[in-house]
């Protein structure tokens, strides 16, 4: 009885094992996947994945990929350079146009990690228009793909008025966070259309949060409202920073603003404030600025307002308003009183810059700027990486 038994079980066995036709190996999802996002081979990719898309039971991923895919074979010119251009095109348009709000959502998961295709993919978003900046809109009130909130402002600028009437929404709406609302007035300004000035005005006027209505002060006067200005300049020496950011960013633009208003507003603490009051020193100039420049380079501030600043000096040195610098700094980087080597850094960076190359080479005669450059270099600079810029300022000299 046992052996009747038997018999058939091995049967059953063995026609399970010949039935099996389970997939061998690597989907073509993952495989396409890794081909895109790892590796940034959109041809390779498209070719998976669209057979991926036709063995998926859920379309949703191979489908928000294949948008990315079609984006980057098409910005890096692989597509054209394999003749496949055409289609490319083709589908990139028509998948971009039949996007779904699960596969734009798909698209922002997928792009939340950075790699060489998320600019790429983050475009498509953008050509597709109203209905993508709806979620993004939502995605930054709820605080969703957080990684990507600083691209979804610059998104949205893009889409210009295209998406204007869903910003004005979120910004108009009680239940959009502050911060958000600060990001909304930036966005606005971006896009310039005075089509946003009486929702901005009505949210100034029921708003208690001074930066917000600051950066709105700004923004009004971008679109043309110059009453606003004085209100705006004032701002540089208001208590909450948040505002004094915003006025000074805005410092750029305005019209006619006092040099020596920005020149006082560098004794902020606060770097961001500083570095943008710089960046406004470089349009309203005035060489009564070069020493608090030059102070910025050897003080406390992080990085951003030292980089401002040899940009600005540059900008003056171009414009005849740093004469004899180069001999300043020189002198300052070879006394041995610049104790942080990052510092010493920012001087030889901007020894290097055009201007000062040429202010070096022209006291050859009198001064030899060059040889106490190379003496220093050779006998007392001790951070590695203060020698290695300064041995490429040498070389720019020869």
């Amino acid at each position: 009885m046992k052996k009747v038994v038997s018999i058939p079980l091995i049967v059953l066995l063995l026609a399970g094992i010949g039935c099996d036709t389970r997939q061998k190996g690597p989907s073509n999802l993952s495989v396409g996947r890794s081909k895109l996002i790892d590796s940034g081979n959109a041809l390779e990719a498209v070719d998976h994945l669209e057979k991926a898309e036709q063995e998926e039971v859920n379309k949703l991923e191979p489908r928000a990929l294949l948008v990315i895919a079609y984006s980057h074979g098409l910005s890096t010119g692989s597509a054209s350079s394999h003749g496949v251009e055409a289609k490319f095109k083709n589908q990139r348009a028509q998948r971009i146009q039949e996007l779904t709000e699960a596969e734009i959502k798909q698209i922002l998961q997928i792009l939340s990690r950075p790699s060489r295709v998320q600019k790429d993919g983050l475009q498509a978003l953008v050509d597709k228009g109203p209905e993508a900046s709806v979620i993004i809109l939502d995605s930054l009130i709820k605080g969703r793909y957080p990684s990507l909130h600083a691209n979804f402002a610059e998104m949205l600028i893009q889409m210009g008025t295209d998406g204007l009437d869903s910003v004005l929404a979120k910004l108009t709406d009680e239940m959009t966070p502050p911060a958000v609302k600060v990001k909304l007035v930036q966005v606005l300004a971006g896009i310039g259309d005075a089509k946003a000035i009486d929702a901005l005005k009505a949210v100034q006027s029921g708003t208690n949060e001074a930066g917000l209505a600051m950066e709105i002060n700004t923004t009004l006067y971008q679109l043309g409202e110059e009453s606003y200005k004085k209100d705006i300049i004032a701002g540089l020496s208001h208590s909450d920073v948040e505002v004094r950011r915003a006025a000074a960013k805005a410092m750029t633009n305005i019209s006619d603003v006092s040099p020596e208003t920005l020149i006082a507003g560098l004794k902020d603490t606060d770097s961001e404030v500083v570095a943008s009051l710089v960046d406004a020193l470089a349009v309203h100039r005035d060489a009564d600025a070069v020493d608090e420049l030059v102070s910025i380079l050897t003080g406390g501030l992080s990085k951003d307002p030292k980089q401002a600043a040899i940009n600005t000096l540059d900008v003056y040195g171009q414009n005849k308003l740093a004469r004899g610098l180069a001999k300043r700094i020189t002198m300052l980087l070879i006394g041995e009183t610049v104790s942080d080597a990052d510092n010493r850094l920012h001087l030889v960076q901007l020894l290097k810059r055009e201007p000062f190359l040429k202010q070096i080479q022209v006291t050859e005669l009198y001064d030899n700027l060059e040889f106490k450059l190379y003496e220093y270099h050779k006998e007392k600079e001790q951070s590695e990486l203060v020698k290695t810029s300064l041995k490429q300022l040498l070389d720019a000299l020869q």
